[in-house]
């Protein structure tokens, strides 16, 4: 018969206690590695998908014959992989690494954290495939069909139960800037999502709320996400505080309040209520002043850091997503002013500055979170030199882009406004299509080398499964 004393319950407990820590599910920082990694390896599927769009653009023969491999299913898996799978991914496994630091709380449950990043990857390649076989519903952003895409939306709401929870049970009473605008970016997403894929509209409204949903998606959902980030490992980076709360505060209400509204610029000269175009413009031209307040705070943070910048290499990345949300942010701006929009809007010119903030901001945000959480909170040492190759490799690849499709978005719209045939233009197309595909190529490259160096640096002492991450449960200011 066993006698159970104070002390001896005591044990018992701490042995309990034990036994849960070391279940991996129950591990600190587990989901964020999940999620992260995760998020890592769409990003390589998607590049690699979109490189057989591009070389499909001026070579159609290529891998034809296979109705899987048709540009018409591949590129909205590539568009779907690239949002849900990439950039959600990634900055989510972010959001569940700086949620817990931020509040000085633990995660309000790293199994479910775990179980919803583990669902929403099976969940992703099941809707992936379903396109792939020719079951999309046929409009742009909501292609995953039924009931894959529902599924992606009970996921986030448990997502953002977990995150919600533990804001709720935070130990730090201070909200920072990066706390708020992941909560605008996980509180509303299940409102749009289910608008956008409801399917019970018709015609030119139809296009309205597709628009509403779609611009939503990348604004509130990945854009808050992007930026939560960056402005959580920016004053670490270059140790020092943000130069400005009072500013990013500016910036976080002026972006909630105009960029819901932004949707209606993709409908202009279209079959739609003026009020809808003008509220639309207006909204879009409002944006400058979110931008403006986060070009003023990250630039003033950033003054003098060039030194960091030369020997960081996740700082630098911090920079190239700034530089390149600020490039992005003001030319959506302008391509909303309307008699821009009538020359530029149905051209590559779109697609150059839509690839802006994916490969610019979205890539290089990520990038740099990742190098920060290998180095800082995990102290490990990633290779340099591998390193440098993917930094320069990304800037060319990106610059390579974003130029190739600018120049000829811009000879299209002058073409078109000139009167000249829609058939003549695609002749001129073949060369930056060209430019585009070694571009793409050039990125894909300084991406296997990213997933490279990372896996080889973080393989021999953890793995995504049974990480024990360092949990030191600080206040923003630490790592």
């Amino acid at each position: 018969m066993t006698i159970l004393t104070p002390d001896s319950s005591v044990n018992i407990k701490n042995k309990q206690e034990k036994l849960i820590l070391s279940l991996p599910l129950d591990k600190p920082d587990h989901a964020a590695q999940v999620w992260l990694y995760s998020g890592l390896f769409w990003m390589v599927i998607t590049m690699l998908i979109g490189l057989v769009e591009a070389i499909k653009l001026f070579y159609p023969e290529f891998w034809q014959g296979v109705p899987a491999l048709a540009y018409g299913r591949l590129r909205p898996v590539h568009i779907n992989i690239g949002v849900f799978g990439f950039m959600s991914m990634g900055y989510l496994g972010a959001a569940f690494y700086m949620v817990p630091r931020l509040t000085q709380a633990p995660l309000f449950s790293e199994r479910l954290g775990t179980l919803t990043a583990w669902g929403w990857n099976f969940n992703l390649l099941g809707g992936c495939l379903g396109i792939l076989m020719g079951f999309s519903k046929g409009q742009e952003y909501t292609e995953i069909p039924f009931p894959f895409d529902m599924i992606i939306c009970l996921l986030e709401i448990a997502i953002a139960g977990n995150l919600f929870s533990t804001v709720v049970l935070r130990r730090e009473r201070r909200l920072y800037v990066s706390l708020w605008y992941i909560l605008l970016a996980i509180i509303p997403f299940p409102i749009y999502y289910t608008l956008g894929n409801a399917n019970k509209f018709r015609g030119i409204e139809d296009a309205i709320v597709n628009w509403f949903y779609s611009h939503n998606l990348f604004g509130i959902w990945l854009t808050t996400l992007g930026l939560a980030t960056l402005y959580y490992i920016v004053p670490k980076q270059v140790q020092k505080p943000l130069y400005s709360h009072a500013i990013s505060f500016v910036g976080f209400w002026t972006l909630a309040a105009f960029y819901p509204w932004n949707g209606g610029h993709h409908v202009i000269w279209g079959p739609v209520p003026m009020w809808v175009m003008s509220a639309s413009v207006t909204a879009s031209l409002a944006m400058f002043i979110p931008v403006f307040a986060t070009f003023v705070n990250f630039g003033w943070t950033a003054w003098g850091t060039w030194d960091i910048a030369k020997k960081d290499i996740g700082y630098r990345f911090s920079l190239l997503a700034y530089c390149s949300y600020v490039a992005a942010s003001l030319w959506g701006c302008t391509l909303a002013v309307m008699s821009l929009n009538a020359t530029l809007h149905f051209t590559n010119m779109t697609i150059a500055h839509v690839h802006m903030g994916f490969l610019g901001f979205g890539v290089s945000g990520l990038a740099a979170f990742i190098y920060f959480y290998v180095e800082k909170s995990r102290k490990l040492k990633y290779s340099q030199a591998l390193a440098e190759w993917h930094f320069w490799l990304t800037v060319v690849g990106v610059l390579g882009y974003v130029v190739s499709m600018g120049i000829i978005g811009w000879i299209e719209g002058n073409e078109w406004v000139a009167g000249n045939a829609i058939q003549g233009t695609m002749l001129l197309r073949k060369p930056y299509n060209i430019a585009r595909a070694i571009s793409g190529l050039i990125l894909i490259i300084g991406q296997l080398l990213f997933a490279f160096n990372v896996w080889k640096t973080v393989s021999p002492k953890a793995n995504i499964i049974g990480t024990e991450s360092e949990m030191v449960l600080n206040s923003h200011t630490s790592n």
